[in-house]
């Protein structure tokens, strides 16, 4: 008791000295205020977002895009696509930080982060509505007002809204006494790589609505190349809008063995055979880059790629071509073994040619298809590190015809292992025609969109029955507007 007594004596004691003293016991290296410190917003969205993206792009976008496909585990492949409920929060989380970003430098009179939030909130923006079509988007981010039931807008009101934040950012960015902003992964601070990305982002969101208002899409797009001064874009890959990842977990690439993502798990994706024979036709070096030859083909001493057929059920899928030994895997050493070779692409250089390319074929720029298509090959092949044959350019199905399905070839390898990217554009253009369901498929039809992730059926009810009404039903199969 005595003990007791003294210790509770000395506590009191000790506590009573600290009132007698003006000394602050905060570590001053730590952030004690976000107001203070909005970079610490930035990085944490841009992390998240940026490897939802990567991760999705590897699950699911290839697949869809059928760049690859599965030797086990296929139900994915035969379009049992589930709710992507994981990917919704995913980016409506980093959506979340974004706001409340551009709402401190706002109040803070921050303008450089107030252009840099509305950019990274589109892209993430874009990415779900074109893969759900209608969704929350002018009420998001309203607990604080106590509305925790977003309405779902309309895509249309959704696109509208994204090019006019995007050239809000343009104009914010193109002013003086901008603040410089820190926690950047993307582009370390550089604005004027911002101010690229934001209208190279603009050209590819105006092109997306080619078939469905091909009026805004031409007045956006020729307004953004006949004054280059006023809107620049990306000039080279050295604009790329590609994150490289650290070297070291937990910032390597999410798909590596330094992430400790599982070898048994990047082996059940192979290169599809859609896409070698897409680019054997062409007799595309990039193929021997993308991947590696079978393991039985080496084995023989007679080196060949050979890919996996999309949407066989389980069972025939692993025994596919005599089986794991006779498919070839993605190239493991650049994809896999190596940390952070391999970046997460937001956007390309070389796509931005491709979407001039298809501008001027249309007739909607000045510009010169041909040369922006062959700048737009040129440009993929440097970026992946691959020689480009001399003769090359001049191939049949490469040579430039006019047409868009030509352009469209290219931009869909360019578009390889980018989010969602080569699945939207095919359903824009129809293009690669030759993706089609495979032979155990669940529909005859390929699918437009995911279905909305099933905690808003229950959470949202009222809002999710009106968007589901609205858009023809909540169905893969249903189209997103700018696609009917």
């Amino acid at each position: 008791m005595k003990k007791i007594f003294f210790i509770a004596t000395v506590l009191a004691a000790a506590l009573w000295s600290c009132d007698k003293f003006d000394v602050s016991n905060d570590n001053p290296d730590v952030a004690l205020s976000i107001n203070q410190n909005p970079e610490l917003l930035l990085t944490n969205l841009q992390r998240r977002s940026i490897r939802e993206a990567v991760g999705g792009s590897w699950s699911e976008g290839n697949l869809m895009g059928q760049y690859g496909a599965r030797i086990v585990f296929t139900s994915f492949d035969l379009f049992d696509w589930g709710d992507q409920g994981g990917a919704w929060n995913n980016y409506y989380y980093a959506i979340r930080d974004a706001k409340e970003l551009e709402t401190l430098a706002n109040e803070n009179e921050l303008k450089s982060y107030v252009a840099v939030s509305k950019i990274m909130q589109t892209w993430a923006y874009s990415i779900l509505t074109d893969m759900w079509g209608d969704i929350p988007y002018s009420e998001v981010n309203q607990a604080s007002e106590e509305n925790y039931t977003p309405m779902y807008d309309e895509q249309e009101a959704i696109y509208t809204s994204m090019l006019a934040e995007l050239a809000s950012a343009n104009s914010i960015l193109a002013g003086a006494d901008l603040t410089q902003i820190k926690g950047d992964l993307l582009f370390d601070g550089d604005l004027d790589m911002w101010r690229k990305f934001a209208n190279s982002l603009r050209l590819r969101l105006a092109l997306r609505l080619s078939e469905v208002s091909p009026s805004t899409a031409s007045s956006v797009i020729a307004e953004i190349y006949g004054d280059p001064g006023q809107n620049p874009v990306m000039e080279s890959n050295d604009d790329n809008a590609a994150l490289t990842f650290l070297a070291a977990n937990p910032d390597a690439h999410p798909v590596t063995e330094e992430s400790v993502y599982r070898v048994g798990s990047y082996n059940e994706y192979r290169i599809s055979e859609h896409f070698v024979t897409m680019l054997e036709g062409l007799n595309d070096p990039r193929l021997e880059f993308f991947a590696d030859p079978t393991a039985n083909s080496v084995e023989v001493g007679t080196p060949e790629i050979v890919g996996m057929l999309n949407g066989v059920v389980d069972g025939p899928a692993y025994t596919y071509q005599g089986g794991d030994a006779f498919l070839s895997k993605f190239n493991i050493d650049y994809f896999y073994f190596q940390s952070n070779a391999n970046q997460a692409r937001l956007m390309l250089y070389s796509e931005v040619q491709f979407i001039l390319a298809e501008a001027a074929q249309r007739g909607w720029i000045t510009g010169n298809a041909q040369t922006f298509y062959e700048e737009g090959v040129t440009s993929n092949f440097e970026y992946w590190g691959v020689d480009l044959p001399a003769d090359y350019l001049t191939r049949t199905g490469v040579a430039f015809d006019n047409s868009l399905e030509t352009i469209m070839t290219q931009k869909y390898i360019n578009l390889f292992y980018t989010d969602y990217q080569g699945f939207i554009e095919y359903k824009r253009t129809g293009f690669p025609a030759t993706i089609e369901p495979g032979p155990d498929a669940f529909y005859d039809v390929y699918p437009s969109r995911f279905e909305y992730p099933s905690n808003e059926e229950s959470l949202n009810n009222a809002n999710y029955t009106e968007a589901a009404n609205r858009i023809g039903g909540d169905q893969i199969t249903t189209k997103v507007w700018w696609e009917n």
